[in-house]
């Protein structure tokens, strides 16, 4: 059992698709759940950006980024219009996403064949298609 997006967006465990997740938030110098030495915070919350007092990833800069990060991982959808919103603000993140790979353990289990910059290809990709026919990417 595990996660199935569509528009093959992602496919994987549960756990991949949090460790997903979890590269998406480090590679911004935050954290999401569960958090390391040195994040104080609850397992219901995550931050982006290296700054407590000043938030280099404001929701209204990033809020293709937050839909995803916030987003359920069992169900729901992201409509076509937010999917456009997420691609671009991973893409805008993708030299991160290639120096935070470089620099970390290799990616395991469902993450393994595409690593995790392989993996937010993919997710870009099913997202553009998605809007690209006017349809919500589900979650299930």
């Amino acid at each position: 059992m595990g996660l199935d997006c569509s528009h093959d967006a992602f496919s994987g465990a549960y756990s991949a698709f949090n460790r997903f997740r979890k590269f998406i938030a480090a590679a911004t110098g935050g954290s999401y759940p569960p958090h390391g030495p040195g994040f104080a915070l609850s397992n219901d919350e995550y931050r982006l950006g290296t700054s407590n007092d000043q938030n280099d990833y404001a929701q209204e800069d990033w809020p293709g980024l937050y839909e995803l990060l916030g987003h359920s991982d069992c169900d729901g959808e992201i409509s076509p219009e937010m999917c456009t919103k997420v691609a671009d603000d991973l893409e805008r993140l993708m030299p991160a996403f290639e120096e935070q790979e470089r620099r970390s353990e290799p990616a395991g289990g469902h993450l393994q064949t595409t690593g995790y910059v392989g993996a937010i290809r993919r997710f870009i990709a099913g997202c553009r298609l998605a809007a690209a026919n006017n349809e919500p990417l589900t979650f299930g």
